[in-house]
């Protein structure tokens, strides 16, 4: 029993992991996006922009247009900033370059590089700096001074809970000084495991396609620096995952972006450990249809490049339905030494849309393994060029089916030579079935539809035809129901057949009758004329609701003054019974705090009449922490006095 279980679980791994596969690659049209996008990270004034347009345009195989300027825009721009990637940066293009004429001023950063390598407290110092410290010594033809103590910086600030970004910089660092950096292989694994999976097609590290590309590609050369050979950490199903990741990428739109895509698919496709292939239809859902029946596939690796071994296609599957029809064929090679061709003409194949999974293997013996070359499922489509349509009937009958439907046969393509008539007592028929030319199988579509359109008016009502357990079509229309749908509009009519299906490469529409409909006089109702339908129809214009009328002059005057009378009766009261001001302290804060609540009083005036609600606040926050502070030193005053 564990025996049983051990083999089925074995089993499951397997398929899964062969069942991953990658379905498209770099196209020349990606290449040109990619080489536009390059080009425009010349013309920018940022250091990093020239480095990555740069180095892109040469992974691309481009020349690279105005050099010398280029040149003279990199000695302006690391005269400006001497931070160490700055000078990176433009080390690093000059570097790719290679036909600069002139010289770079960097003796200051150098000076930086080497006082930041001999720092005892490196606490202050990041994996960036140091990766980007000692990749300017290399682009300047220099060392560290102690390879052992940089080595000794590396395994101090390496820690088990750095981001990735900081291993991606720390592998790229040590893969530049050889075997020394071997120490850190166990820490590669760790950090592989970091990875987040999508959709169990994709993987991707925290930071998007930059973070991804940095660490893949530092893995792989820090690998080659310490000869990993068969304990390559990365396994051949996150090699294909990696892959599609980078390939779903290929829209970027900025020079940083289209560097480490080319970076990354460059490395993949150009290691010792392992080869990643795309197999992909040459035309869309291969494109076959009852006439042209070869089935195109194209093999390459990432970059669209031809593969250094021919291989030997075949289908282990292709179903429809849900039912196998086709194993064991095998496709033929071509002139193109990237395509291969089956050819797809079974006498029992209809049209519709296989599910075909194919292998490849190589013929001749490689070095490198191929990944992806097995269980390649791929969706293939065969579209009718033309159906048959087929046991085609139409007619009339009455509504209380006292008698049989009145129903005449025609042929595809023709047209009824007498007029049918029909009223709002009576129902339409129309049947027909629809089946495959080659195969005379019965075809079922997407659209199926009968059209109705008034000669005069030119006003158009579409039908239905529902598929019965027969696999055919039928329309059966009671007129009286249906007469709103005609607007209750008689007169003559024409009817078209209406067929439509992806599957389908030219949609029908067959004109096979015209009909007279009558419809009751009560119901009838003059009919918009089918052009006026769709032209522009009588401005609406939005009236607002009148605002209400205003009192009298008079009213509003007489409760101005009733509101002012409490004011004017103070007046009054302190005329008559006078005001004393002796015990008014005349000091700083009695002052202050009348003067600010006499200030805020205004303020709330002013925001009546112009003020905003946030300019008032603001100004009321300042008034009331003064006439907070002043009021408290008033009443603490007073208080004293009264105590004494």
């Amino acid at each position: 029993m564990k025996v049983v279980y051990l083999f089925f679980v074995v089993t499951s791994c397997l398929c899964l992991t062969s069942s991953l596969s990658v379905d498209t690659y770099l196209t020349s049209r990606d290449k040109d996006q990619l080489k536009s996008v390059l080009l425009s990270g010349l013309e920018s004034e940022n250091l990093s922009d020239v480095f990555y347009a740069v180095s892109g345009l040469q992974q691309l195989d481009q020349q690279i247009p105005g050099v010398q300027a280029i040149c003279n825009k990199l000695v302006k721009l690391v005269g400006k900033s001497k931070s160490l990637d700055a000078v990176y940066f433009s080390t690093s293009a000059w570097n790719a370059i290679a036909t600069c004429s002139g010289k770079l001023v960097v003796d200051e950063s150098v000076q930086d590089v080497y006082t930041m390598l001999e720092k005892k407290d490196i606490r202050d110092v990041h994996m960036s700096d140091l990766y980007f410290g000692v990749s300017i010594l290399s682009n300047l033809n220099l060392k560290p001074k102690d390879i052992t103590k940089l080595i000794n910086i590396i395994k101090r600030k390496m820690k088990p809970d750095d981001t990735i970004t900081d291993f991606g910089y720390s592998i790229h660092l040590l893969a530049s000084l050889g075997p020394e950096g071997r120490f850190a292989f166990n820490r590669l694994s760790d950090a592989i495991m970091q990875v987040d999976q999508v959709d169990r097609k994709f993987l991707q590290f925290e930071g998007g396609l930059s973070v991804t590309a940095l660490v893949l590609t530092g893995v792989y050369k820090f690998c080659d620096a310490v000869q990993c050979n068969t304990s390559f950490p990365i396994q051949n199903d996150q090699a294909l995952m990696f892959s599609n990741y980078f390939l779903s990428r290929k829209s970027v739109q900025t020079p940083k972006g289209a560097y480490f895509l080319l970076s990354a698919l460059k490395t993949l496709s150009n290691n010792k450990y392992h080869l990643p292939i795309a197999a992909t239809l040459v035309k869309p859902m291969g494109d076959l249809d009852d006439t042209q029946k070869i089935l195109s596939v194209r093999f390459t690796n990432l970059l669209g490049e031809p593969l250094p071994t021919s291989l030997s296609v075949g289908v282990e599957s292709a179903m429809l339905n849900n039912k196998v029809v086709m194993s064991k064929n095998k496709f033929r090679s071509t002139t193109d030494k990237t395509v291969y061709e089956l050819d797809f003409n079974e006498p029992d194949l209809s049209i519709g849309i296989y599910s075909i999974v194919i292998s490849a293997t190589p013929l001749e013996k490689v070095k490198i393994p191929l990944l992806g070359n097995t269980a390649i499922p791929l969706e293939v489509k065969v579209s009718a060029s033309s159906v048959n349509i087929v046991d085609f009937k139409v007619g009339t009958t009455d509504n209380d089916q006292q008698t049989g439907p009145s129903l005449q046969t025609l042929k595809y393509g023709e047209k009824l030579s007498t007029q049918l008539k029909a009223d709002h007592m009576q129902r339409i028929i129309v049947r027909f079935a629809i089946k495959d030319y080659q195969v005379k199988k019965h075809v079922l579509v997407h659209q199926a539809f009968v059209r109705f359109t008034n000669i005069k008016t030119g006003s158009q009502s579409v039908f239905v035809a529902e598929l019965d357990s027969q696999n055919s079509y039928k329309l059966d229309m009671d007129l009286g129901v249906k007469s709103v749908s005609f607007k209750h509009a008689s007169g003559l009519y024409s009817i078209d057949l209406i067929i439509g299906d992806s599957l389908l490469k030219n949609p029908i529409v067959w004109h096979f009758s015209d009909i007279k409909l009558k419809f009751s006089e009560v119901e009838s109702d003059a009919s918009e004329p089918f052009a006026d339908f769709y032209k522009p129809k009588k401005l609406i214009s939005h009236t607002f609701r009148e605002p209400e009328p205003r009192p009298p002059h008079i009213v509003s005057l007489l409760f101005t003054v009733l509101s002012l009378a409490p004011l004017l009766v103070l007046f009054v009261l302190w005329a008559r019974l006078g005001v004393n001001i002796k015990n008014f302290p005349f000091n700083l804060s009695a002052i202050g705090f009348h003067s600010a609540l006499a200030s805020i009083f205004i303020l709330f005036g002013m925001f009546w009449v112009y003020l905003d609600m946030f300019i008032t606040l603001k100004y009321l926050f300042l008034l009331g922490i003064s006439t907070f502070l002043f009021g408290n030193r008033l009443l603490s005053y007073i208080a004293r006095r009264r105590n004494k």
